[in-house]
This record gives C-alpha cells, structure tokens and sequence, in this order.
C-alpha cells in the first residue's frame, strides 16, 4: 500500500457575506419604528450622523384620532379580576401548542381557512377578517364598515364570522372580552347560569368593588369567588403566545396607495416617518484638521466610511420599497377600485421576476411594512396571501398543474417510515404559498394515481420506493 501526499488546484465560487452585507440585508425588514430606533442607535455611536427623526404615530397623519374599545385594556390591572398569565405551551391553550410558537397568528388562521373553505369569495372574505382583527385578536370593527370597504353583501361576512369564531384558538374573532370569556367558557361546559350573570356585568368588574357586583348579580361572596377562580383561567387575549410582527392598533403606514390623475393607483412613500440621515461633512473636516495621530484619524475614517454607507443602505432600502409597492398596486388595481372580488392571486416570485430581484429580498421588503390604501391598511405580505384562492374556482395565476406537481415532488422526498398524509401535505403546500383545501389534495391524488399514505407506507414495506405511476 503506497501512501503519499500531493497538491490539487480547485476553483470555486462562494458568497461571503460581509458585515455591511448582512446589515443591509437587516435594514429591508426593519419596520418604520425599528428603522428609527436602529438609526438613532447608530447616530449615538457616530458623531458624524446627523438624524431628523420625523416619526409619527399613524392617528396623527389621519383627520382624526383612531377609536378603538377599551374593554380590555385593563384586563390585568383590576383589582377584582386579575387573569393568569398565559404560556402559549400551556395545556389546553391550543389544540396544537407546537404551531402556535411556531406560526404568527394570520398564517395560523389562514391555514384553518383553507381546510374548511372552498369557496373563493368565501375564502377572500375570510382573508380580509383575519387583516382586520386587533392585536389582541378581536373584531372591533363594525360589520357595515367591513361589507361597505370591501364590496362584500353584510349575510356573507356575518357568515363568514360565525364559521370562523370557531377556529382555534378559542375565543377568536370575539368582537369584545365578554364574548370571547364566554366562548371559552361554553368550550369548557362550564358556562352556568350563574357565570352567564358575572360576564352580564364584565365591565363592573373590571372598574368597581367585588363585594358590590356580587349582591347585583345576587350571588353569595363565595359563589360570586368561584365565577372568578374560573374566569381567571381564562385568556382574554387569544392573540397571545403566537408569533408576530406588528401591533394592529397602531400601525405606521410605509406608504399610500392613491388614485393618481390617469384614474390609477399607484404607489408612493410615506417620507414624513422615515428617518432623515445627513452627513455632518462640516464637523469632519474641522475633526479632521485637528487630530494628529493615526489611530484617531483611522477612528474618523472609519465613522465617515460607515455614514456614507449608511445612507447608501437606507436610500436602497427606500428604492426597494418604491420599485415592490409599485409593482403591487400594479397587480392589485382591481380590489382597490372594485373590492374583494379584485383581488388577484399574486406570488412572491412574480414579483421578484419583473423586478429582477431575488424572492428572498421581496419577502423581506414586504414584511412588516403597510400601506394605506382606500380599502383600508395593509400589511404589504397580505397582496401574498392568496398566491392559490381555490383552483377548483378557475384561478388561473396558480395553475392545477404546479400544484400537482409540488405534490408529486413532496411524496418522492418524504420518508418511507412516515409517509405524508393529506392534511400534512396542505401543511407544506402551504408553507410554499400554496393555499389548497384537503379535498382538493385527495383529488390531485387520484389524478396523478398517488395511493393514500397508508398504502404507500405498504408500498414501501414491500420494498417499492415508486409509489406512483
């Protein structure tokens, strides 16, 4: 046996990703309020940055202050009623703990929808009801406001409302703390007569004595003590525990979508909430003459280079913004100007192919940004959202076809111990953007001659990786 060593010459090709590079990267998904903080933190730590932070709170930059209830707003602080902190791995918090931790809230409930949905304005409106819930994941808004600014007849969104309360997690789509209570309760079988009383008079409880509220509920102490052992068990925010990006009631839009005078929508940038960063050349120069050894001269180099990047870094950032919202109002020209039913299947990847940019970087620019449109505020991901608005209604942007053949891409790469089943292959069709109802998997199956997992788990003990023809 000969050992030995030698030389080889490879070539290849790798990104590095320096950290400018990643910073920049960091700065597309910033929000408005966390882009102002980063640039402040920045300037603390640069003399040479100048910053005009003009950042407002959305109710300012309206005619008026936006209203929203307060029925909740003191869920924690009253002396008689003081709920539990919730854990979202608590048991009984969700039927699926794991999911809850792991998706935000809309793609949870948005999953929901397409298993029990088949039906695109049914499935659209639901869609629009989950955009309008609070942070808390109640529906405050006024069912005639909802049926006016989205052109949809008022039957089907309390339709849609009634189907959707009772999606996990429960209480959701309450349109105020003492409904959401008392689903959770009537979840439990423990909505008793006399508990139906105590969350009559919620709102004296949270705002007056107990002793008092217990007599004008005619309870005895210890009965009226029992109702809040129970309620206390209770989550009053069924947001919680969920992963999530922005807080509904005080959104800082990252631009308008407006009617210009060739009657189109287009898209334009909110600037009067975005951070202002000027370079103090000025102060550099003056520093510059002064300091005479080398380790502060390359200490001032050094804060001039990052400035003069920084800005470069925002002024693409804002690019980005301008060229994906324009391309957005673009495509969605109909649901602003008719409503629902305008709303066209959009995906991430065709935005990035008109632009010519990577999905990736549209996926980031689109998160956590909003714009205001005439139909209301809008996360900019929510145009995503329906990149597969059931095929069986004809959609044609998302064909049959790719559809069939992401699910015969998923069965040749699953595992032959754990076969996927039809619900789990909504979950990752999903996860592609890919919104389709399980009864529509079960029919793709049948088209492509895919046996059902459990046959294929058969298949496959016999030794036959092809489980399809």
């Amino acid at each position: 046996m000969k050992i030995g060593s030698n030389i080889e010459a490879r070539v290849s090709t790798t990104l590095a990703m320096n950290p400018r590079l990643q910073q920049a990267i960091r700065l597309l998904q910033l929000s408005v309020t966390e882009l102002n903080a980063y640039v402040n933190e920045q300037a603390s730590e640069n003399p040479l940055l100048v910053v005009e932070n003009t950042e407002q709170s959305f109710a300012e930059q309206q005619e008026g202050p936006q209203e929203f209830s307060a029925d909740c707003d003191d869920e924690r602080s009253s002396e008689g009623l003081q709920f539990e902190e919730r854990n979202s791995m608590q048991e009984g918090n969700s039927q699926n703990p794991r999911l809850r931790c792991e998706q935000t809230l809309q793609d949870y409930l948005q999953l929901q929808l397409s298993l029990v949905v088949n039906n695109r304005e049914e499935y659209l409106t639901g869609i629009l009801l989950i955009n309008c819930l609070n942070s808390y994941g109640f529906l405050e808004i006024d069912l005639g406001e909802i049926s006016e600014r989205f052109g949809i007849k008022p039957e089907l969104v309390e339709k849609m409302i009634v189907v959707m309360q009772k999606f996990d997690p429960v209480g959701i789509f309450s349109r105020n703390i003492e409904e959401c209570l008392r689903a959770q309760l009537k979840e439990k079988n423990a909505l008793t007569s006399k508990m139906d009383v105590v969350l009559q008079n919620l709102r004296g409880l949270l705002q007056g004595n107990p002793a008092i509220l217990a007599r004008k509920c005619n309870l005895t102490i210890n009965e009226f003590q029992e109702c809040l052992i129970e309620l206390r068990k209770l989550n009053p925010r069924p947001s919680s525990g969920f992963l999530t990006n922005i807080e509904h009631d005080n959104v800082i839009p990252d631009g308008f979508i407006q009617k210009n005078s060739d009657n189109q929508f287009v898209f334009e940038l909110n600037m009067s909430v975005l951070p202002q960063v000027l370079l103090d050349s000025a102060y550099y120069h003056e520093l510059r003459s002064k300091l005479a050894k080398s380790d502060e001269k390359q200490f001032l180099q050094a804060k001039f280079a990052h400035a003069n990047w920084l800005m470069q870094a925002l002024n693409q950032r804002l690019i980005t913004l301008k060229r994906v919202g324009s391309a957005i109002a673009q495509h969605q020209q109909e649901f602003f100007s008719k409503g629902v039913l305008g709303l066209k299947s959009l995906t991430l990847k065709t935005i990035a192919d008109q632009l010519e940019m990577h999905e990736s970087t549209v996926s980031r620019i689109t998160t956590a940004k909003y714009v205001s449109t005439p139909r209301g505020t809008f996360e900019l991901k929510f145009f995503f959202s329906q990149s597969m608005i059931s095929i069986s209604e004809g959609q044609e942007d998302v064909s049959a076809k790719a559809v069939q053949n992401a699910i015969k891409d998923l069965v040749n790469q699953e595992l032959e111990a754990t076969p996927l089943s039809d619900e789990q292959l909504v979950g990752k069709l999903s996860e592609k953007g890919m919104l389709v109802a399980r009864r529509t998997i079960s029919k793709y199956r049948k088209i492509l001659k895919i046996p059902s997992s459990q046959e294929r788990r058969n298949f496959y003990a016999l030794g036959l990786r092809k489980a399809q023809s």
